[in-house]
């Protein structure tokens, strides 16, 4: 007989033995299971909504296979629910894990409504109850947020949404023709995946430095990467504002709206009336365009504009005025369009050019040239657009529509980005504070006059203040 066959013959029963060791379960109280964590932390959820799933291992270093139940401590009334080896519930019995092996479990909480507009805990543990008796615990815990949910609503007449608890829109929040929406200081309001605002009536959105008005996506969690990066922090997690045609006087003063598909898009319309007026404000981190104006007439002023996957601002066509805005392409997650850009069409379609003025900004952006535009020879012609006492990005320094302009320096692969302190923080967070380096110190005109305070009540000098809308502090 050839010596691999007797080698062959002579292992198989030690494999059998292995195999059946494998499957060896012991009842022995000596023995225990070991977790990943202790406390399963989750992060902050709206009530009656289901959060997304927190993940915890369990993990078996015995050389024998256990046996045992899972049970939610709570029972069936606890909020918080378990997946465990493909089983869902708050309890799962006749588990299984072999020696020396590992099982996922998914841990998930809808908090009852309450009704009242504080956060409060929500607490319970998994019992895992082996067969030997022993009881071990992995501890659960969560934050509720009670929400006012709006659903298809539409507001047909004058209404206003106050702070006295966040605001859930899940599709279509409409503005209907002759009626104003009113957000008090400090509204908050979170908005489902593609959901929007839809105005063809009125939005008066003033909040105030101390009560900002919120606008953002609903989700409350992270992506579970390392290190985590909050949902909030990316773009396109709601649709954003529209601004239909008819839609005139909106104003957004003292708000912030991050994290949609969009930022604010306003439809074709007459020029002769101001479609909206933007102060003290924050768009930031969008898919497209954080400001797109089609033939509209417009007014924007301390207020940052940052972080576009297409243009900071794109207009198209009517007339607007920008003062004392930090307008930065430093799009993190791509390389968008430049920061602005400046047309007298849409598409094919032609459109009214009354002039675009920008004074005391910050244009910048990863681009060697942040400052577009497509204007028709006889417009270039004109003196009804143009960037005065700025800091600007462009590759053309020669343009005689730029007045008291400091050209910015492009630095590779970074841009602008040097002008701004702890350019990336915590993955997607950006910070456009500036930095003591940036060419935007003390370029400004005489307008602090009339923005005395920043976007952050930080005062501006009456004189040699800085572009943008933040003045540098050494703090």
């Amino acid at each position: 007989m050839k010596l691999h066959r007797i080698l062959s013959i002579l292992l198989i029963p030690i494999a059998i033995l292995s195999c059946q060791d494998d499957w060896t379960f012991s009842a022995d109280g000596r023995y225990a299971l070991d977790f990943s964590v202790d406390t399963v932390k989750m992060d902050t959820v709206f009530t009656g909504v289901a959060s997304a799933s927190a993940l915890f291992m369990v993990y078996n270093p015995n050389d024998v296979g256990l046996r045992f139940d899972a049970v939610m401590g709570g029972g069936a009334l606890s909020p918080f629910r378990m997946n465990l080896d493909g089983e869902g519930g708050t309890q799962i019995t006749d588990l299984e894990i072999q020696a020396h092996d590992s099982l996922y479990c998914y841990v998930s909480v809808n908090i009852p409504e309450t009704g009242v507009p504080d956060m409060f805990h929500a607490f319970d543990s998994v019992r895992f109850i082996l067969e030997s008796g022993k009881v071990q615990f992995v501890r659960l815990a969560a934050y509720g947020q009670n929400a006012v949910r709006l659903r298809g609503r539409s507001i047909k007449h004058d209404t206003t949404l106050t702070a006295y608890m966040p605001h859930l829109v899940f599709d279509t929040l409409y503005v209907a023709e002759g009626a104003t929406l009113t957000l008090a200081p400090g509204a908050r309001l979170y908005f489902h995946d593609g959901a929007v605002l839809d105005v063809a009536g009125k939005v008066v959105a003033q909040g105030t430095a101390d009560s900002m008005i919120i606008m953002r996506g609903d989700r409350l969690d992270q992506m579970h990467t390392t290190p985590p990066v909050a949902y909030d922090l990316l773009a396109s997690q709601w649709g954003g504002i529209r601004i239909r045609g008819g839609s005139y006087g909106n104003v957004f003063r003292y708000c912030d709206i991050h994290s949609g598909e969009f930022g604010i898009k306003a439809d074709s319309a007459s020029a002769d009336d101001t479609k909206f007026s933007m102060y003290s404000s924050v768009v930031h981190n969008v898919n497209g365009n954080c400001i797109e104006a089609t033939g509209c007439r417009i007014d924007v002023a301390n207020s940052q504009i940052t972080n576009a996957g297409a243009s900071c601002v794109d207009l198209a066509g009517g007339k607007a005025e920008f003062t004392f805005c930090t307008i930065a392409a430093l799009c993190l997650w791509k390389v968008g369009n430049e920061a602005v850009r400046i047309s007298d069409h849409r598409g094919d379609a032609a459109v009214p050019f009354g002039g675009a003025q920008f004074r005391n900004c910050i244009i910048t952006g990863r681009h060697s040239n942040e400052f577009v535009t497509n204007l028709s020879d006889s417009i270039r012609e004109l003196d009804i657009y143009g960037v005065k006492n700025s800091l600007l990005m462009v590759s053309d320094t020669l343009d005689p529509h730029y007045h008291n302009v400091v050209f910015d320096r492009h630095e590779k692969n970074k841009g602008g980005a040097y002008n701004f302190r702890n350019k990336t923080l915590e993955g997607y967070r950006s910070v456009f504070a500036l930095d003591s380096l940036s060419r935007a110190r003390g370029i400004a005109d005489d307008l602090s006059v009339e923005w005395p305070l920043d976007l952050n009540g930080v005062p501006r000098p009456p004189i040699e203040a800085d572009a943008g809308c933040y003045q540098y502090t050494e703090n």
